[in-house]
């Protein structure tokens, strides 16, 4: 899990994990492990919501009955630090559930 949080390939830790912001390669260039056989689907995109709600808008919740602001003014800072955040988190929290499911080496389908 660590190597894919780090957005390397699970086996060998060398290769790349994504050829992009969160496509995966197929192959790995460097060993030519096949991590596309992996089907993460909706697995990372629920644990970063899981992570960023409870990170982010937990603490901002418990603070805004003590900080008076307009909601406006609340919006303006809340709203792009949850958005930098997920979208931050998103694709090494998809690393670690391929470097998972490479560890466990299910294919993800039933």
């Amino acid at each position: 899990m660590k190597l894919g949080f780090v957005k390397r390939c699970p086996i060998c830790g060398e290769g790349p994990l994504f050829r992009g912001y969160l496509k995966v390669h197929a192959h790995c260039p460097h060993c030519g492990e096949e991590n596309g056989r992996h089907r993460v689907d909706d697995a990372a995109s629920y644990f970063t919501v899981l992570l960023v709600g409870h990170l982010v808008l937990a603490p901002i919740l418990l603070i805004e009955p003590l900080w008076l602001m307009p909601l406006w003014q609340s919006l303006a800072i809340v709203l792009p630090v949850m958005i930098g955040v997920t979208l931050v988190a998103l694709p090494h929290i998809k690393g670690a559930v391929l470097g998972a499911l490479s560890a466990v080496g299910s294919s993800g389908s039933a």
